[in-house]
């Protein structure tokens, strides 16, 4: 058996980590490292409201992208604008742990800290629907045209689409925001945080 991990001040791993870690299957290197994300992303999605409701707008604008049957170009300015968000998304929910994790009271230098990542999110937010404005203003202006392509070329997948990413999405949200608190993994486990901003 192997001997349990420590962290960095030298305090063994708690007994239920140890435990999960020995039902793992044992994957190459490469592999775990996807895995590890996965568990990153999921543990945002799920400890931080902001970055469902990012994801939610994301499948939305995705679908609007449909919708309008705009081109390419502008389906990659969406998507990379939509995926700033969801890395800036992600930065402060490190960052705001990181904090938390050092400094688990409250003080002024922390609070900075947070603030600044914050508006991070803020900054990525903003240029996102920037871009969107300029994606989707000329296909607005031809609405009717569009929804008639809409209707001849794209509506099953637009249909699909819809069933695909932007009903979970949906679900998602509403899903972990109103189960019960007790399941819902601990934004800072160090101070007792249930639920990230």
């Amino acid at each position: 058996m192997e001997a349990p991990r420590r962290d960095p001040e030298g305090v063994p791993e708690p007994e239920d980590i140890r435990a999960s870690r020995a039902l793992r299957p044992s994957f190459p290197p490469v592999v775990t490292s996807f895995v590890h994300a996965m568990e990153g992303l999921s543990y945002v999605y799920l400890t931080q409201r902001n970055m469902r409701i990012h994801v939610l707008a994301a499948a939305l604008v995705g679908a609007a992208c449909i919708f309008l049957g705009v081109g390419r170009v502008e389906v990659l300015m969406v998507l990379l604008a939509s995926a700033g968000v969801l890395v800036a998304e992600v930065v402060n929910t490190l960052t705001e742990s990181l904090v938390d994790l050092l400094e688990p009271r409250y003080h002024p230098a922390a609070k900075v800290v947070k603030d600044v990542a914050a508006a991070g999110v803020l900054i990525a937010s903003v240029f996102a629907v920037f871009i969107g404005f300029v994606a989707f203003f000329p296909a607005l202006m031809e609405l009717p045209l569009r929804f008639k392509g809409l209707v001849e070329e794209r509506l099953a997948l637009f249909i699909a689409y819809i069933c695909v990413a932007v009903v979970p999405s949906l679900v998602g949200l509403f899903f972990v925001e109103f189960r019960s608190p007790g399941k819902r993994p601990s934004s800072c486990p160090a101070c007792g945080d249930k639920e990230g901003k």
